[in-house]
């Protein structure tokens, strides 16, 4: 029977997984296994102490370009954004029109980044969005979805240096097993929307990393058709949340291409992606701790032959102790409470049922970190705007 730590999976309750009112009565119970997240994965204990240095919260590609990956609520941004966010609500105001509720300013803040500042392009790009998201949401799990997951198609796998999920994907398994491309792209956003209304959390992680094994797969046999529409989808609809792309087990054919095409890109898009001959690469080892990244990509982590539900591989994340702040009281109380818990062990021969949780060691209170919420439980800080004229796009969007 299959298990995940000491769940069993074939016998969960709604009550163990995300599922809400408005899913429910499209998933069976055998599905459950689908939409559970397991809380070691979900929320690092050391996750809620941590504070983004400057170089998370925005990367320096070169002198003039900088890319924001953390967006909060309240700031501090800077005098460039605040005014290209207020240039987009006159542009609003120019053509009566107003966004949802759910667009808060970080949301906002977000589009315009991932637009340039370009406003006219930052509202259509919202509007599609939120049509979008509408059609998409609930997204519930088909049986081809069931499958591509059970088969290791795109998984989850530890988290780097600074608690960002590692996202993988076996491009090579659709060349041996004959899929839907739209199943195919709906896995994809599943793993999006997992990973962003499960695992991230606000103003702290709101980015991931994403490995591509491509397996020695030559150009002619890629499924590019597959790779095409989810990364234009991406591209349209996700802003600002990959930290970093790796494509492994590429062919000379490949890479070749890439040198050639290369100098067109962006300067964003040619620092984000590294191409690599072999499932190799020091650079991932530099963002990740050794005991996230799996055996097969140069890290200690055994390889996955189960891959749904996540499992958290090791709490070990090896965080620099300049991000973590740690009240002191919990720090004494950590340290007191190791050392009860050593005395508990001896005495009871490991048999105590209340052991403590220590990472990186340090033994933590058990406090549920805020994930990044859905945009409906969300409450704007500015003045509320208006809805806007389009009934379709009165949705929420991540």
């Amino acid at each position: 029977m299959a298990r995940s730590g000491s769940i069993d999976l074939y016998n969960l309750s709604i009550e163990d997984t995300y599922i809400t009112e408005e899913m429910a009565s499209y998933i069976d119970k055998e599905d459950y296994k689908y939409y559970y997240v397991d809380p070691k994965v979900k929320a690092p204990e050391m996750m809620q102490y941590y504070t983004p240095p400057e170089s998370i919260i925005r990367i320096q590609h070169s002198k003039k370009i900088v890319e924001r990956l953390i967006f909060p609520e309240e700031g501090p941004y800077s005098e460039k954004e605040e005014e290209k966010y207020e240039e987009f609500f006159d542009y609003l105001e120019e053509i009566d029109e107003t966004l949802p509720e759910s667009m808060t300013k970080r949301r906002t803040m977000r589009f315009l980044v991932g637009n340039h500042f370009k406003i006219k392009n930052t509202y259509k790009n919202i509007l599609k969005t939120l049509e979008w998201r509408n059609g998409i949401r609930p997204l519930i799990v088909s049986d081809d979805m069931k499958l591509l997951l059970d088969h290791g198609y795109m998984y989850l796998h530890g988290r780097d240096r600074h608690f960002r999920p590692i996202c993988c994907s076996n491009t090579k398994m659709l060349t041996e097993l004959d899929f839907d491309l739209d199943e195919c792209v709906k896995v994809g956003w599943f793993l999006c929307f997992y990973i962003i209304d499960q695992l991230l959390v606000r103003e702290k992680v709101e980015n991931w990393i994403f490995i591509s094994d491509l397996g020695g797969l030559s150009l002619r046999k890629i499924p590019t058709k597959h790779l095409k529409k989810f990364m234009m989808e991406a591209q349209e609809y996700q802003k600002c949340r990959i930290r970093k792309f790796y494509f492994f087990n590429t062919t000379f054919g490949l890479r070749a291409i890439y040198a050639l095409v290369s100098p067109f890109l962006d300067k964003v898009t040619k620092d984000k992606t590294q191409l690599k001959k072999e499932a190799y690469n020091d650079e991932l080892l530099e963002f990740a701790h050794p005991s996230q990244i799996e055996e097969k990509y140069g890290g200690e982590a055994e390889n996955l032959t189960e891959w749904w539900p996540p499992r958290c591989p090791s709490e070990e994340y090896d965080v620099d102790p300049a991000h973590l702040d740690i009240p002191k009281k919990t720090e004494k109380r950590s340290k007191k409470s190791k050392k009860n818990a050593e005395k508990q062990e001896k005495s009871a021969k490991g048999s105590s049922p209340h052991k403590p949780v220590e990472a990186n060691d340090v033994v933590f209170e058990t406090v549920e970190a805020p994930q990044e919420q859905p945009m409906e439980e969300e409450r704007v800080k500015r003045p509320a705007p208006r809805a806007t004229k389009d009934k379709n796009c009165a949705c929420t969007i991540f």
